[in-house]
């Protein structure tokens, strides 16, 4: 078979978590579905981000190399917590056969895409290697680097696995905050530019976080909303079992419209009066996600809509090419991947663009500081 026929395969399951309708699964289609690397991304800019402020700092920092070994090990490291969530969920029996999570995408362990034994070794493969990633940095720039590690490697596991089982304690999506915003952010930083940067320039680092970290978050809120009555009945108490739906929604909207205060105040010179800023000019680009995020807000204030072909029109403008290609909004597929996921749909929506711009403007901001834009 051609390449495109693979490209048009994975690109499916990147856009909506869903192999292609009738086609063979190849070992990478497998894999992308067992990781769930249609949210890589997410991660994929949290590791960028760091790489950027990291090069802010001056020549000669970032080695391209040591910059390409940080952002892979995120992705191990996202794609071993999404394979801890799949395991301690199945084994908890919180994954079954009526929960959502087995309706809206193939789960590796009841879909039968890889057995326990393996799903384990992959599980143990992905920390090992980051162990081993880790220990690179480690030895360059001491031993800090392992407390962004430890404490990742801890929120992951315990967000659900025992004792803690952070996500029905309503401590999951606080968690993932942490995790996509200050650790992935702050741990970049720190394994590029450990060596000579001061804490200062760390705790500058974590914050510049903050803003992507809460839209991550907004995006596990959108989960969680769409798994609400049945975390409920399983009395798994996720914030928005704890607040209702209709608090998880205020605080969801409220998360992405915190978004852009902060990257204006990061866009504000240092020395700006009043209220000081980031020194991060270029970061004014997020503003752009604004339009978006009146939408995405505003779907989100809705109730899910009683049928898939009520979802299909309200969210075309949201909906992946590809189930979108001939169609209109008017004319919905009987049945399609994603749904029964509504508020989920929403928050990503927004993130792949305000994650995008923020990452862009963050990349330009670079640029400019180190004298490589011609203005």
């Amino acid at each position: 078979m051609n390449s495109p026929a693979y490209f048009t395969r994975w690109r499916t399951i990147y856009q909506t978590a869903n192999p292609l309708p009738g086609a063979p699964l190849d070992a990478v289609s497998r894999w992308m579905l067992i990781t769930r690397a249609c949210v890589f991304n997410m991660t994929l800019f949290s590791g960028l981000v760091g790489v950027m402020l990291a090069a802010q700092l001056g020549a000669g920092v970032v080695a391209p190399f040591d910059a390409v070994l940080v952002v892979v090990g995120l992705l191990l490291a996202h794609a071993g917590n999404n394979m801890v969530n799949d395991y301690f969920d199945t084994l908890h029996g919180v994954d079954t056969a009526d929960y959502p999570r087995a309706n809206y995408a193939p789960h590796p362990l009841m879909h039968g895409l890889i057995s326990k034994p393996g799903l384990i070794a992959a599980i143990f493969a992905c920390y090992l290697a980051d162990l081993m990633i880790a220990g690179w940095f480690a030895q360059k720039i001491g031993v800090v680097i392992w407390y962004f590690v430890l404490v990742g490697f801890a929120i992951s596991v315990l967000y659900v696995a025992k004792p803690l089982r952070l996500k029905s304690l309503g401590l999951g999506e606080i968690g993932i905050f942490f995790v996509w915003g200050p650790l992935m952010v702050g741990g970049a930083f720190w394994a590029l530019a450990g060596s000579v940067a001061t804490e200062a320039q760390l705790q500058q680092a974590m914050l510049v976080s903050v803003p992507y970290g809460l839209t991550v978050m907004a995006v596990v809120m959108g989960k969680h909303m769409d798994k609400h009555d049945d975390d409920a009945r399983k009395r798994i108490h996720t914030l928005p079992v704890l607040l209702g739906l209709r608090g998880a929604a205020w605080l969801t909207q409220l998360l992405i419209w915190v978004f852009f205060p902060i990257c204006f105040w990061l866009a504000l010179p240092a020395d700006a009066p009043l209220v000081g800023g980031g020194g991060h000019p270029f970061m004014a680009l997020a503003l752009l996600a604004l339009p978006r995020a009146m939408l995405c807000t505003r779907m989100l204030g809705r109730p899910v809509p009683a049928t898939p072909q009520e979802a299909f029109r309200l969210a075309f403008v949201a909906m992946p090419d590809n189930l979108k290609e001939g169609r209109t909004p008017d004319d919905p597929p009987d049945e399609y991947p994603i749904w029964p996921l509504w508020y989920v749909a929403w928050a990503f929506h927004f993130v792949k663009l305000g994650g995008l711009l923020f990452t862009l403007g963050l990349v330009l901001d670079t640029l400019w500081q180190r004298g490589a834009l011609p203005f």
